[in-house]
């Protein structure tokens, strides 16, 4: 079973606000992630299965100081492992 929805990044001075949003109104909202560096925004891209040139495009934007927001579809195993893998990361810095 697969899940669309959307994930927003925003530069927020020196952090970044990753938010998940699911396109189905039942699901619960999960709690916006706060990464600390540039590299984490781009290992959650990279496991979310982004391809290299959509990376440099969103960095791009951010770095410009506007908001990103790729619409995405997940299996649901898929979304818990990139969230997992913002998790782990967050909790090594």
């Amino acid at each position: 079973m697969v899940e669309e929805g959307m994930l927003s990044i925003l530069r927020r001075w020196t952090t970044y606000q990753i938010r998940y949003a699911s396109s189905n109104p039942y699901d619960m909202e999960q709690q916006p992630y706060t990464c600390s560096d540039e590299r984490t925004v781009v290992t959650l891209l990279q496991h979310c299965g982004l391809d290299p040139w959509s990376i440099r495009q969103v960095v791009a934007e951010l770095r410009h100081g506007r908001m990103v927001v790729l619409p995405v579809v997940f299996s649901q195993a898929h979304l818990q492992a990139c969230f997992a893998v913002l998790s782990e990361t967050l909790d090594a810095l």
